[in-house]
Order: structure tokens, then C-alpha cells, then sequence
């Protein structure tokens, strides 16, 4: 398919694409304290993987971020039609299952991280407002997500909160207007 056409036409994959809400992908089940370690001896000095309150794990800052610094890169490890709860959108039938840190990074509906398309099927992850040591490290889910299904209740707490109105379909004009050019390639032509 060419790709103007993919963007002139509603996307309608979420009804006919395999979703698999309640699994955790192996990969994830897998992940172990020495993976953590490797990944933080990859962020030493600029990120570290910590366990969250109430979230899991996280990413947290240790040092500051001027908007448009690259955070780090998110590689691509599993590119799937169907999708779940750790997998991110990367066009409008492609789903991916990122490496560490990326596939802990957590939702705010007021992120401090927005996203770019990269050449490692994935995304690399910008400040988009400054970041302090010590700031945990957001991204709007809905920057990738058309429909997201990571959560039915969000739990980032900011004030700027959309609830469950996560993805994309819903919060388009917050979301372009928030992470303006830092949000999933293929989002960006999208018309309603």
C-alpha cells in the first residue's frame, strides 16, 4: 500500500487485529535484576531503572534535561500486528515491544518525554520541558497509542489528567498541542 493511502483512510485495525489485554509478553516476565543492572549501567549519569509506588518500575532522571535533549533510544525487539499491554503503536497496523529501559517507561497525561521515530524500529525519547535529577521520566502513551489498552484507569495524578481517554482518537489537539512534533510519525497526518 502506498504510504499516502494508509493516511487518507480511517484507521479500523483495532477492530480486526488480535488484542491480548490480561498477557504480559515473556519477554517482560523474563526481564530479571541482571537486565535491570545492564540497562542502568547503560543510563549511568543520565537515567536509572527504580521501582515506583503503586506503578512498578520506572525510569527516573540523574541528571537534568533541556528540552529537545535526546533521553535515550528505544529498539524495537518483537513488530506485531497484534498488540498488549507492554507493546507500543509504530504505524497504523504495527505494533513493537521495546527493550529496556523503554519498555518501563511510564504514562503521564502531562509528560515531561515526547517521542521520535527511529532507524531501531522504535522510538528515541526527547525532553519536551525541562527535566530534573530526580524527576521521574513520562511519556503520553497516547503520543503512539490511536487506542491505547495499557490501562482503563490512569494513575499519572497530574492535574492535566484526561482519565481514560488515553489514545490519540481522543486527545488529539491536547496531544499535538503539548508534545507538538514529538509524537509517533504516522499520528501526525491523521484528520478525523
Amino acid at each position: 500500500m502506498i504510504r499516502s493511502a494508509i493516511h487518507s483512510i480511517k484507521p479500523v485495525f483495532h477492530q480486526h487485529r488480535k488484542i491480548s489485554t490480561n498477557s504480559v509478553p515473556q519477554y517482560v516476565k523474563n526481564i530479571n535484576e541482571k537486565d535491570i543492572a545492564e540497562a542502568n549501567a547503560r543510563g549511568r549519569g543520565n537515567w536509572a531503572l527504580t521501582d515506583t509506588p503503586n506503578k512498578g518500575w520506572g525510569i527516573y532522571a540523574q541528571r537534568d534535561f533541556e528540552p529537545n535533549t535526546k533521553i535515550f533510544e528505544g529498539r524495537g525487539l518483537i513488530r506485531s500486528q497484534d498488540r498488549n499491554t507492554h507493546s507500543v503503536q509504530i504505524d497504523w497496523d504495527a505494533h513493537v515491544l521495546m527493550d529496556l529501559p523503554a519498555v518501563y517507561i511510564n504514562h503521564s497525561c502531562d509528560a515531561n518525554a515526547g517521542i521520535k521515530d527511529n532507524k531501531l524500529g522504535a522510538f528515541d525519547f526527547f525532553a519536551v520541558k525541562p527535566i530534573k535529577k530526580g524527576d521521574e521520566i513520562t511519556w503520553d502513551y497516547g503520543a503512539s497509542e490511536f487506542d491505547s489498552i495499557s490501562f482503563s484507569d490512569c494513575l499519572c495524578g497530574n492535574p492535566k489528567c484526561r482519565k481514560g481517554k488515553i489514545g490519540f482518537r481522543f486527545a488529539q489537539n491536547d496531544i499535538k498541542s503539548l508534545y507538538g512534533d514529538y509524537i509517533a510519525g504516522y499520528l501526525k497526518s491523521y484528520k478525523p
